[in-house]
């Protein structure tokens, strides 16, 4: 099972070395190319390779607001939220919620940055560490993407991002790598959002080694290249908050589980299944026709080799299971 608010599920190849080769000469001259200062030239550079390794169809609009770099407003069936990009590299990408809640990521910088909005859609910080970028994409799903791009091989292999929680919230392992951001009250645990285990892609498409860890309220996350790794290297913390939480089912779960969901005779019996900590917050959701639904849904899977989808809203209640192609 996989938690995440988009397939990553959305996405991520790869960009040339020639790129990498392009972004240093640019980034190092101060001199004017093509009629453009070379600052502009590096953002292009870099907005490009990291466009090349998440793809840019699920990329939100984006627009000027005062203090940031990029703003989006971000719709979706169960309220809004915004996504704000900050105008220098020492700043925090800030996700709000409808309700005005609020979950904020540092980036690791180390050097005092102007973000620019270069691309599809892309805020770029380029030069922000040693031999290295940063990235930042809201996306359509109310996520956020904060990524690394490093331009070669003396580039530092681990990044700290501060967090700033929503009060009373905390993170939790996910069991994937990633993580669940938490909160308990006298109704019980609600999730209110999610960061996804992080992935990494060298120049030529291939997956590298990453992981996070936290240390108090900073996500760390390590990516390990081996010897022959293609620069640029993209890597992604992605963080979603306040829309809602998909959960995937594959095949090979679906046929396994296939008897015990048909037989299952109630909302917390069907719950007892679904091990993992967002499918438990969702029990108080699920109604006798809702257990019905999911088992239709999970038998057209079962039958036709396909993967099932259960989406949860961050308060904890249950929105809908599909079944679709994988």
């Amino acid at each position: 099972m996989t938690i995440r608010s988009r397939k990553i599920r959305s996405g991520i190849l790869a960009a040339t070395s020639a790129v990498t080769t392009a972004s240093v000469l640019i980034a190092g001259s101060p001199a004017m190319a093509d009629g453009k200062p070379a600052e502009t030239k590096a953002a292009a550079t870099s907005a490009r390779t990291v466009e090349r390794a998440t793809g840019t169809t699920d990329l939100a609009a984006v627009d000027n607001a005062p203090g940031a770099a990029a703003h989006a407003r971000i719709e979706g069936p169960f309220g809004h939220v915004t996504v704000s990009a900050p105008s220098r590299s020492n700043g925090e990408v800030t996700t709000t919620a409808a309700d005005g809640s609020t979950f904020k990521i540092g980036l690791p910088e180390t050097a005092d940055v102007t973000g620019t909005k270069a691309g599809a859609g892309t805020v770029v910080y380029p030069d922000a560490a040693k031999a290295t970028d940063f990235a930042v994409q809201p996306t359509s799903d109310g996520g956020t993407r904060t990524l690394i791009t490093l331009k070669d091989s003396s580039a530092p292999r681990t990044s700290s991002f501060a967090l700033d929680l929503p009060e009373g919230a905390a993170l939790t392992p996910d069991g994937e790598g990633g993580y669940i951001l938490v909160k308990q009250s006298g109704a019980g645990t609600a999730v209110l959002g999610g960061i996804e285990a992080p992935w990494a892609k060298d120049a030529n498409g291939k997956s590298v080694a990453t992981e996070y860890r936290l240390d108090g309220n900073n996500l760390i996350q390590t990516v390990a290249p081996e010897s022959d790794a293609a620069y640029p290297i993209v890597a992604d913390p992605k963080v979603s908050f306040g829309t809602g939480v998909y959960i995937k089912f594959s095949k090979a779960e679906v046929k396994g589980l296939k008897s015990k969901v048909a037989y299952a005779s109630s909302a917390s019996a069907l719950c007892g299944l679904l091990i993992n900590p967002v499918a438990a917050v969702g029990c108080a959701g699920i109604s006798q026709a809702i257990l019905i639904n999911v088992q239709n849904v999970w038998a057209y899977a079962a039958a036709n080799k396909r993967c099932v989808e259960i989406k949860m809203t961050y308060s904890g209640f249950y929105s809908h299971a599909k079944h679709y192609k994988c």
